[in-house]
């Protein structure tokens, strides 16, 4: 996976970008392969921050621990959950009411940390230290705002994994 740390920011807009088209993508009378095109697009665009952090996270110093189990976990519940929501419901969204909305609330914890998981491994890499909400909020929503945010994360991401594996 060190790979994805070291693609340049035009490479990774690239694929994220592809990936927005064909998570828009539909065939008339091809409902099946309209879904499957969408969802493997949708894949492309929000596998970014599972790599990244992936990636950092084993460059990060012995001294400074994240629960990388829990990134992992909630990753894989929120693409999951996504997935399952766009197959059901042909790409077009659910609305949830009552009971059945409370799964949807943590659905959303695990989005939100999976989102923060990889700015905040990036920010303690850049400190040295463990970073504080205050000073990874902004590559937070750099994240959010997904492909433009990779123009500013990527050069500083390539800088750190250049520095780390030398």
């Amino acid at each position: 996976m060190a790979f994805v740390l070291k693609l340049k920011h035009w490479q990774v807009f690239a694929i994220i970008f592809a990936g927005l088209l064909m998570s828009n993508f539909q065939i008339e009378n091809q409902k099946e392969v309209s879904i499957i095109i969408s969802i493997i697009g949708t894949l492309l665009c929000f596998i970014w921050p599972l790599l990244i952090g992936h990636g950092l996270y084993q460059l990060l110093p012995e001294r400074i621990y994240f629960n990388y189990n829990f990134f992992i976990i909630n990753s894989f519940i929120w693409l999951a959950a996504y997935v399952a929501i766009m197959a059901i419901s042909g790409g077009q969204g659910m609305t949830f009411h009552g009971l059945a909305a409370l799964p949807g609330f943590y659905f959303f914890y695990a989005f939100v940390y999976y989102v923060a998981f990889p700015v905040r491994v990036l920010k303690s890499i850049e400190n040295g230290r463990k970073a504080t909400l205050q000073e990874y909020i902004g590559d937070f929503f750099l994240v959010i705002f997904l492909p433009f945010g990779i123009w500013f994360l990527q050069p500083r991401i390539n800088k750190v994994a250049q520095r780390e594996i030398i």
